[in-house]
């Protein structure tokens, strides 16, 4: 019986059938073509490849994800780099390890047919739908501030969801919501039939700041296991990120596979507008999902001098890039 079990193994171990860890990785919101990379670098078997089962699970906005992240319900995430900057500074025990978009891509998303804000002067008595929580809410605040408005001088219309902000746009119960001009920017029209239009905050007042980063707990990071896990978990996603970069109609493919309910164009056209944003001109040449400590500068300065976030003395607190690897992101032998 001993020499069968040791045969059973050993053919397992010839066969490929070797354990995976398993690693729950928590989105900031549904997943849409904006995630396509971590659904290439399931089918592609590069977690796989770094011994990895990887399980990715929709998020419900940053906020949230980010207390999930805090409290080590969830201590792998993707949100809101703003959005956890604020968190930081109010004791959150997590950190950015990877920044996957690195520019924001925060617009007004309104009706074509009655497009505001086109110009600064057109803000001041907006009607401008957000969910709860919204991670767009931080950057929003910012770009206030630098056209020297408050948040006073429009009226926010809170909603409990991502539909219901959608809905209240289309209805016209709000001039325009924030959201990501590649994803309600992109999604909206060929959904409900009614054309869109968006304004980037970048393009209206010059905001901009770091945008989704993946995000990890600081007791999970201390067990040196989990950086082992961590390493090899951003070491595939990087290789996901470069071959979705690379291979963008493939990626989408790959993605509305995973996820048959989603619509093959909108996949497409909200990929081809999340790689627009993967690197800033600080990042350019660094490996894939590397940021730039200049980049993690500006952020903190613009929520300090705009949105009230105190400034920490350390911007180090923030994120590591060490966890990182080199290109070509394949697993260590």
């Amino acid at each position: 019986m001993r020499h069968i079990l040791l045969g059973l193994v050993l053919a397992a171990f010839a066969g490929g059938a070797v354990a995976q860890t398993k690693l729950p990785f928590r989105l900031n919101w549904t997943a849409s073509g904006e995630h396509a990379a971590y659904f290439v670098a399931r089918d592609k078997g590069f977690y796989r490849d770094e011994g990895l089962e990887v399980e990715i699970l929709d998020g419900s906005g940053s906020t949230t994800v980010l207390q999930l992240a805090a409290n080590a319900s969830n201590p792998v995430v993707q949100a809101d780099a703003s959005t956890m900057i604020r968190g930081i500074v109010n004791g959150m025990p997590v950190k950015a390890v990877a920044v996957p978009l690195q520019i924001s891509p925060s617009a007004f998303i309104y009706r074509a047919d009655s497009p505001r804000p086109t110009k600064v002067s057109e803000v001041k008595g907006m009607r401008i739908a957000m969910t709860a929580g919204d991670s767009s809410m931080t950057v929003f605040t910012a770009f206030l501030g630098k056209v020297g408005l408050k948040l006073d001088d429009v009226q926010i219309i809170t909603v409990a969801s991502t539909a219901a902000k959608d809905q209240a746009m289309l209805n016209k119960q709000a001039d325009a919501l924030i959201g990501f001009f590649m994803d309600q920017g992109v999604r909206l029209e060929p959904q409900t039939g009614v054309k869109i239009g968006y304004t980037r905050l970048y393009d209206l007042g010059g905001v901009t700041a770091l945008s989704s980063a993946i995000v990890v707990n600081n007791d999970w990071l201390k067990d040196a296991k989990n950086q082992d896990v961590l390493r090899r978990f951003l070491r595939a996603s990087q290789r996901g990120w470069q071959y979705a970069f690379d291979n963008r109609r493939d990626a989408a493919e790959i993605f509305v596979k995973a996820k048959p309910n989603q619509q093959q164009n909108i996949a497409q056209g909200t990929l081809d507008g999340a790689m627009t944003l993967v690197r800033t001109e600080r990042s350019k040449g660094m490996p894939m999902l590397a940021s730039a400590a200049q980049d993690w500068k500006d952020t903190q300065e613009l929520l300090a001098t705009y949105a009230k976030v105190k400034p920490m003395p350390d911007i180090d607190v923030y994120y590591t890039n060490a966890y990182l690897s080199e290109a070509p992101y394949l697993p260590k032998k």
